[in-house]
């Protein structure tokens, strides 16, 4: 509903009020005031309710409209990661140029990649993961057996001429399993499940090495996509990312080839021994996997437009580009600096986020800003800062934001994402497409869900109807995981037990779930479900106790464990 109109409303329920009160007053108290009864048509008097009527209409709507604001300030403080957007996300190829020099090259996490203009913006991403870059390339995936042994075989020759093994200084493979739900997830549950030895076979040389199992780990829970300061309770982080970019975890780093770089072969076969058999309908092809890539998501550091704060103005808007707004959303603000020069020099001086209480100085009050969203005339979102400070002199105000391109970048295709300025030696494009930012509304009922999901205790949290309560407010906007989840979950179990750590005995908690796994796409998506949800419920564990998770499928009666994780929550 646009704001004329929910004007118009509120004036007419006030109206309606006066007049109800008004038979009330006449019909108790005749005498007292005549000139109040409906067959008076005095027009000082009606005009007199019409003001009345607009004033505590105006009053009623803004009380009506300031409550999710305070909801908000208030989520901000408890997690401010809740009200931020998720901005987009994709995943991102590299390789070395054809006439590159170098044998092996490292893109860092946090390494920047531009894409094509979209109206006129380039949109800006970073990295997640650190990138291995070889002249190596997959040239032929396949299955084999031996007896009660089921190999994955992976092919692999280098690119580039002349070059052998021991040029390449490769000690590790990050591998990304593509986006096909029941593929990636299929293989990364055999990899950590059902892996009975690693083999790797130089062809060229006849040589063969093996690698422990233990080389082979799944990316994707120690390295966040959303990282960025203030983020809040980072389990809560985890969960968000398993809902809206379920593909970060489809990569795995095979360790310890350090033997590779004593060969001279040009190329060589990783064979995957499983003592289980791949699930019927699991072909694996060569477009399947990627040797050098990595999640990328939509965020980067950008100053806002000046404000001049002459005091005068309870809140200003926070313009990153006056001429493209729909082209940028602030994700966060990151520092905010006021310069003045009524004094002859220039004046620095840092405002302080009310938010993170981070102005409170011994006896004394440092300045401060608040922030809130807004809604302009065209129902666009945006962010108000407001300063707070002892002195009234007129400062000019500089605002750094971590920013996001909002929508623009779900306009981009296969392979726009394709410049990378840091190392023009290095190409690269996006082999996905990217997703649109989410972004929760937030209101009054939302608050107080958010508030009893942070009062959870370890106990109450493992309880059926308070864990899906955790993924529902988790889950805002569209995301099938988190209702599969929902829909499958049949009960929680838990009980106490003991396992030995080093030369101390611990106490920690068995969590089992029942699951019916007919619900998803493929049991290994059960399994990478359960990797986020072990990793999660860890958090919720005191030091010196730990949690460990089982998840039993109903159907096929198979029963996954997951590894245990330690606590690390402080005792109050």
């Amino acid at each position: 509903m646009k704001k004329n109109e929910n004007n118009v409303l509120y004036f007419r329920k006030e109206m309606a009020y006066l007049y109800e009160m008004r038979e009330l007053f006449i019909e108790k108290f005749p005498k007292v005031a005549p000139f109040l009864n409906a067959d008076s048509k005095d027009p000082d008097v009606e005009r007199i309710i019409e003001n009345v009527a607009i004033l505590t209409s105006k009053i009623h709507q803004e009380l009506d409209e300031n409550i999710p604001l305070i909801a908000e300030s208030l989520i901000n403080i408890v997690s401010p990661n809740y009200t931020n957007p998720v901005p987009s996300v994709c995943i991102q190829e590299f390789s070395l140029k054809s006439d590159s020099k170098k044998n092996s090259t490292i893109v860092p996490k946090g390494s920047v990649v531009v894409s094509k203009p979209v109206n006129d913006v380039k949109c800006k991403f970073k990295t997640a993961y650190d990138v291995y870059l070889y002249p190596l390339k997959i040239n032929k995936t396949y299955l084999s057996n031996n007896k009660s042994d089921y190999v994955l075989n992976l092919e692999l020759n280098i690119t580039k001429d002349e070059a052998r093994l021991s040029d390449i200084d490769m000690n590790r493979i990050n591998l990304y399993l593509g986006n096909d739900v029941y593929m990636s997830s299929t293989l990364v549950m055999w990899m950590k499940t059902y892996l009975k030895k690693i083999i790797v076979f130089c062809s060229d040389s006849d040589e063969t090495f093996n690698i422990p199992t233990s080389s082979i780990e799944v990316m994707g829970l120690s390295d966040k996509l959303l990282d960025y300061e203030d983020f809040g309770f980072e389990a809560f982080a985890l969960l968000q990312e398993l809902f809206f970019m379920p593909y970060k975890f489809n990569f795995i780093t095979i360790k310890n080839l350090d033997m590779l770089k004593s060969s001279g072969s040009r190329n060589f076969t990783i064979k995957f021994v499983f003592d289980r058999d791949l699930p019927n309908g699991y072909i694996p092809r060569v477009e399947h996997f990627s040797l050098s890539s990595t999640p990328i998501i939509n965020l980067f550091e950008m100053s806002a437009e000046p404000i001049l704060n002459n005091n005068k103005k309870n809140g200003h808007r926070i313009f990153l580009d006056r001429a493209k707004i729909d082209a940028y959303d602030i994700v966060q603000v990151t520092k905010v600096v006021a310069h003045n020069s009524d004094t002859g020099r220039r004046v620095l001086k840092n405002y302080k986020s009310f938010e993170r209480f981070n102005f409170f100085n011994g006896e004394n009050i440092d300045d401060f800003y608040s922030l809130s969203d807004r809604t302009d005339g065209d129902s666009n979102l945006f962010k108000e800062i407001s300063f707070f400070s002892n002195s009234q002199k007129e400062q000019t105000v500089t605002v750094e934001t971590l920013c996001c391109n909002g929508n623009l970048p779900s306009e981009l295709k296969i392979s726009d994402i394709n410049d990378f300025p840091a190392q023009p030696e290095i190409n690269t494009k996006n082999i996905t497409v990217p997703t649109s930012m989410q972004k929760v509304a937030i209101d009054g009922n939302l608050l107080w869900r958010l508030v009893s999901i942070l009062s959870f205790s370890y106990q109450t949290i493992l309880e059926k109807k308070s864990f899906l309560a955790v993924l529902d407010a988790f889950s805002f906007g569209d995301s099938p995981i988190s209702k599969i989840l929902a829909s499958s979950l049949q009960d929680i179990k838990t009980k106490s037990i003991y396992r030995i750590d080093g030369h101390m005995t611990k106490k920690g908690t068995l969590c089992i779930f029942y699951i019916d796994e007919s619900k998803f796409y493929s049991i290994g998506e059960v399994y990478i479900a359960g990797l986020v949800l072990s990793k999660f419920l860890s958090s919720f564990a005191s030091i010196n106790s730990f949690c460990e998770l089982k998840v039993k499928c109903v159907q096929s009666k198979i029963t996954i464990d997951y590894p245990l994780y330690s606590g690390n929550k402080a005792l109050l």
